[in-house]
């Protein structure tokens, strides 16, 4: 009616129980201009709403069903992956992949899925979901990932023409992305196992620091070049290695190894700096996988100087305490040289005796191989039909159906995958057997010619004219330690 009217709305957003809460009050004077006699006049409206609306509760499921609930059983399965339960990993990744197909990271699921197969040498698995990834995801940008671990699978199983042609694919296709360079690194070690060592070296050198195979290049890039005769360079790639911050065991167990090298080179170099060697050795702290390699170093480098009661003490710590060790026949060795120095020639012809019997025999024979070989061949059948089975289950979603079959499947997988283990482990064993083999033949020459050398003294009570020229040249076979 043409009043003025002044009034005030309230919304309330902060109390839980409420959706929607609204308060309009309006207010008026009706003899404003004329006397009607009604007074002051008001009205006041109350809304509330209590509740979704259907529109929020379709946004909220969906929502939960395209984001939340993906994200949360993404991170289950990652949790899995990084605590090292790579079978249950494998079928979490694959719930992800198989459940929710739009997921923005299912791409990633398919990665790790394949992965946790990789980490449990089920190759056959892990290869048929890096090659349906590539098909599956022709835009995602783990695709060149995809075709690394497939490069790098046929490196592990020793097939190093595909690995190679593998290699070609991704230079070409890939040659711009961060998988490059880890493509280099395994086409690298490829050449080094081939014996191509400056070929090796071309292929490693472009890995550079803060890449996580720097270490392992560098290290390799080192034995390369030994191998060449280039000692100056290998002297270079070792101390690369000793003079980068680790940032886990692996890299800092690959220091110390260097560390050995390094201390190896200084030995036996043209111009032998025994106090260096010494000191490179002594760098190397106990609990590390090459301990007993420098305490052994630490032995020799005490022979050289002439100091047997400080160079049996080394020796005699890793007889004691690392039975196992592949350098214990050496290290008896070393005792033997320590006792015929000193004179004490019944410990001597002990220690060198028993350097002869642990060195007479490789540490893993023939029949040995052979015999592991064939339990391996035996068991890869099964191992192969756990595999399939596993990557199927792996496709599916957990129903109850589904959980009882891979529960009936883990004893079957727990039995293969143990055997698979144990062979790997044997596999490595024979390796480092190889590896000793040439030492081994030196030892036994200088244990052999020592003791017979202490035998003709102690018979003779004094050395004849030839075996003191023998013993003379004992000085000079010190030189021989790689």
């Amino acid at each position: 009616e043409g009043y003025p009217v002044a009034g005030a709305t309230v919304n309330v957003k902060d109390v839980s129980i409420f959706r929607y809460l609204a308060l309009d009050l309006e207010m008026s004077h009706d003899d404003l201009y004329a006397k009607k006699n009604r007074g002051f006049i008001w009205a006041v409206k109350l809304t509330s709403r209590f509740g979704d609306t259907r529109e929020e509760k379709i946004g909220e499921e969906r929502y939960r069903r395209l984001k939340i609930e993906p994200e949360n059983d993404y991170r289950a399965a990652m949790r899995l992956y990084l605590n090292r339960q790579f079978l249950e990993a494998a079928y979490a990744f694959g719930k992800v992949q198989t459940k929710y197909p739009a997921f923005h990271l299912v791409d990633q699921a398919a990665f790790y899925k394949a992965k946790s197969f990789e980490n449990l040498r089920m190759h056959k698995a892990a290869k048929s979901v890096y090659e349906d990834a590539i098909k599956r995801y022709p835009q995602s940008d783990q695709r060149a990932k995809y075709h690394f671990q497939l490069m790098n699978i046929d490196y592990k199983e020793g097939k190093y023409i595909d690995a190679m042609a593998k290699y070609q694919n991704i230079a070409q296709k890939f040659g711009e992305s961060d998988v490059k360079a880890d493509a280099d690194y395994v086409a690298g070690q490829i050449k080094f196992e081939q014996g191509l060592y400056q070929e090796s070296v071309d292929l490693l050198a472009a890995i550079l620091p803060g890449n996580a195979n720097y270490f392992y290049a560098r290290y390799t890039m080192g034995i390369a070049y030994s191998r060449l005769g280039k000692f100056d360079e290998a002297e270079n790639c070792f101390r690369d290695i000793t003079e980068q911050p680790v940032s886990n065991q692996s890299e800092r167990d690959l220091q110390d190894a260097a560390k050995v090298k390094l201390g190896h080179i200084y030995f036996s170099g043209e111009k032998a700096d025994i106090p260096a060697a010494a000191q490179m050795y002594g760098q190397v702290q106990p609990g590390s996988p090459v301990y007993d390699e420098a305490m052994l170093g630490i032995a020799w480098s005490f022979l050289k100087v002439n100091k047997p009661d400080e160079a049996i003490k080394p020796a005699q710590w890793i007889i004691k305490n690392m039975p196992e060790s592949f350098l214990v026949s050496e290290a008896y060795l070393v005792q033997g040289y320590c006792y015929f120095i000193k004179k004490d020639y019944n410990n001597a012809v002990k220690s060198l005796e028993q350097a002869e019997k642990r060195t007479e025999q490789p540490v893993v024979t023939v029949a040995a191989r052979d015999s592991a070989r064939q339990a391996f061949d035996a068991m890869q059948d099964e191992f192969d039909s756990v595999q399939v089975k596993a990557l199927d289950l792996a496709r599916q979603l957990p129903t109850p159906r589904v959980q009882s079959k891979r529960e009936a499947l883990q004893p079957s997988f727990d039995k293969a995958n143990a055997a698979i283990e144990d062979y790997a482990a044997f596999t490595q064993k024979a390796i480092q057997s190889d590896r000793f083999e040439s030492n081994r033949k030196r030892i036994l020459d200088d244990a052999g010619f020592t003791l017979a050398t202490v035998k003709t003294k102690m018979g003779q009570g004094a050395a004849s004219s030839e075996a003191a020229q023998e013993l003379e040249s004992l000085d000079d076979e010190l030189d021989d330690l790689e």
